[in-house]
């Protein structure tokens, strides 16, 4: 018999990919029948757009996470939606009014402001329209996805004897390490930040770049919810105000806010050379995240010839 539902105030995942035959739909599934959230934010990539010409694939559990989404749209619980750059379609307001009536209540938008239960204001979004190679070529995406596909599917078939184990890790471990040197060169997650500051937030969750993080600076904090295809983790808030990054395979990080933290982070001024703690998904690195922004495209610029 499965067990009771836990009560929590919100969920955010991203990066489910529904479509691709990579993505590990049962781990999400059986994720999101572990909660009872009063909203959900899906922030972005959720379906995998790039899929329905080619490499479409739809098992029943694609339609099991669409049906238990309605259930709970039934019940009460708040449905948020961040497009993504693998479903951008639904930035286009000709898909929007193809949308079925039973997900009509399912806010969308490209970024939210979400305010957790302790006050603190979180922007939402999914993260592409920050990254240099999404905004200014993305070709170099779509060139590498095949590539990216050929190595999901080698490490799947290197991992099919282990039972229990990601099929993934790998792949995880490798494009990590690749993504670390892309952040280094897009600053992502700085120019992510310094939105969410503009739009007077404390901090940010995203997703895009599938790697999970908790991120704590002195003046903000970066929340990145990973992916349910190399990774398998979601954010919960629960009704403390306790945010653990949840993970099918790797240990749980929990962050506790509290509101004195909030005020005194909003009060102090960020001073330029303050660094960061970087919390991983494995604990292994710190990274300092003041890059400027302008001065890294201008390296990408003079590269690109």
């Amino acid at each position: 018999m499965a067990s009771a539902a836990t009560s929590v105030r919100t969920l955010l995942i991203s990066d489910v990919h529904l479509g691709c035959k990579h993505a590990q739909v049962k781990a999400c599934l059986d994720f999101l029948q572990s909660y009872q959230p009063e909203q959900i934010y899906l922030v972005g990539d959720f379906i995998d757009g790039w899929k329905c010409n080619k490499g479409w694939h739809w098992p029943d559990e694609c339609n099991q996470i669409l049906n238990h989404l309605e259930q709970l749209i039934r019940e009460g619980t708040e449905v948020f939606y961040v497009p993504g750059n693998h479903d951008a379609f639904l930035r286009n307001a000709d898909y929007l009014r193809m949308i079925p009536e039973a997900f009509s209540q399912v806010k969308i938008a490209d970024e939210f402001v979400f305010e957790t239960l302790q006050g603190w204001r979180l922007l939402i979004t999914h993260g592409d329209l920050f990254d240099f190679f999404e905004t200014r070529a993305q070709w170099v995406s779509r060139a590498t996805a095949g590539v990216y596909d050929f190595v999901l599917s080698l490490n799947r078939w290197v991992n099919r004897r282990r039972v229990g184990s990601n099929p993934y890790g790998a792949c995880a471990f490798l494009k990590d390490r690749v993504k670390r040197g892309v952040r280094f060169i897009s600053s992502f997650e700085s120019s992510i930040m310094q939105h969410a500051r503009q739009r007077r937030c404390e901090g940010v969750v995203c997703g895009h770049i599938h790697t999970p993080a908790i991120v704590r600076r002195k003046d903000s904090i970066y929340f990145n919810t990973g992916d349910w295809v190399e990774n398998c983790t979601g954010l919960v808030e629960h009704h403390d105000g306790t945010i653990r990054l949840e993970s099918t395979y790797g240990t749980p990080k929990t962050l506790q806010l509290n509101p004195h933290e909030r005020l005194a982070m909003r009060t102090r001024s960020a001073s330029a050379d303050d660094r960061s703690d970087w919390y991983y998904g494995d604990d292994t690195e710190r990274f300092d995240g003041n890059v400027s922004v302008e001065s890294e495209f201008e390296k990408v610029r003079q590269i690109a010839g």
